[in-house]
């Protein structure tokens, strides 16, 4: 009989690899020097840093047990599809948040060695961050709509008169200072009309696709019968409105300031304990809800 390793069985796994690198890598001495620091006290940043980062791929692969969990009970029910298709995006969203900092970790060790090989680890890195997650949104938009159309009864239609002006002002100042970054220091070592098109444009698409999943959740979450359930899938889909926001937020940061930033331990620190903060009560509010479903179902 095959063994198949639980979400929580994965976490381990992949936490212990990041951890191995990120405390057993040599640390690249550009770095260190554009810091300020010694290796010492870099490593010692790095350790920090790592404990938060490790809470936040717990809540993540948590999260998706517990949907996992919850998602198998639910044979024959109308919404067994639906919440499916929600496990699986909360799965890949758990997995985008490690996958990409273990395959970088390798990719910026093999650079430090092998110069040349920089601007191809940088792009590869860059594309890490953004495909897996817009992959997640995806699929979480797509649960999202199938559990709206299991509600019957007309549904509010979607106002853009309030909420399009915000994302195109988003897109606006997003698009701005990732071209400024590209002229001023390249960074994502693309061309322009390159990095519009595959890097800009994919990111606005995900992060819409990413709001739009989160009005839907909260609209079923206003529409759904039965008090204790409705009061479950509110925790369900506020958690997902909290960490898409934060993803989005971090995503943003990395993108368009971390290059401004990067000159500061400090910065570096204070920027990514708020943005984990923030991702990390929307996973714990998605595992709640997950949790409290399946509770639901077991009476």
């Amino acid at each position: 009989m095959r063994m198949r390793l639980t979400p929580i069985n994965w976490f381990t796994l992949l936490a212990l690899i990041a951890a191995g690198l990120i405390l057993g890598l040599p640390p690249d001495p550009h770095t260190v020097q554009q810091l300020h620091t010694s290796d010492a006290a870099y490593r010692l940043a790095l350790f920090a840093l790592l404990i938060p980062y490790i809470l936040i791929w717990y809540a993540g692969f948590y999260a998706f047990s517990k949907l996992q969990e919850y998602s198998r009970q639910l044979k024959g029910a109308k919404d067994e599809a639906a919440f499916q298709r929600l496990t699986l995006g909360m799965g890949t969203l758990a997995f985008s948040l490690v996958i990409p900092t273990i395959v970088s970790l390798i990719l910026n060790n093999i650079a430090m060695h092998v110069p040349p090989f920089k601007p191809a680890a940088v792009i590869i890195s860059n594309y890490l961050g953004l495909f897996p997650g817009m992959a997640a949104f995806l699929l979480l938009y797509s649960g999202a709509r199938m559990l709206v159309n299991t509600v019957r009864g007309k549904k509010p239609p979607f106002d853009v008169r309030w909420r399009a002006p915000w994302f195109l002002l988003l897109s606006v100042v997003f698009s701005h200072l990732t071209i400024e970054n590209e002229y001023r220091s390249n960074p994502y070592h693309l061309g322009v009309w390159l990095l519009l098109v595959t890097f800009i444009v994919p990111y606005l698409y995900g992060w819409m696709i990413g709001l739009l999943c989160a009005y839907d959740l909260r609209q079923y979450a206003r529409t759904v019968k039965g008090l204790l359930y409705r009061r479950a899938v509110w925790r369900l889909a506020s958690g997902v409105v909290v960490a898409i926001a934060g993803s989005i937020a971090i995503q943003f940061v990395n993108v368009t300031i971390g290059q401004r930033v990067s000159s500061s331990l400090v910065a570096v620190l204070l920027v990514d304990y708020g943005l984990l903060i923030i991702v990390g009560t929307g996973l714990a509010l998605i595992a709640f809800g997950a949790k409290r479903l399946k509770l639901i179902e077991e009476i």
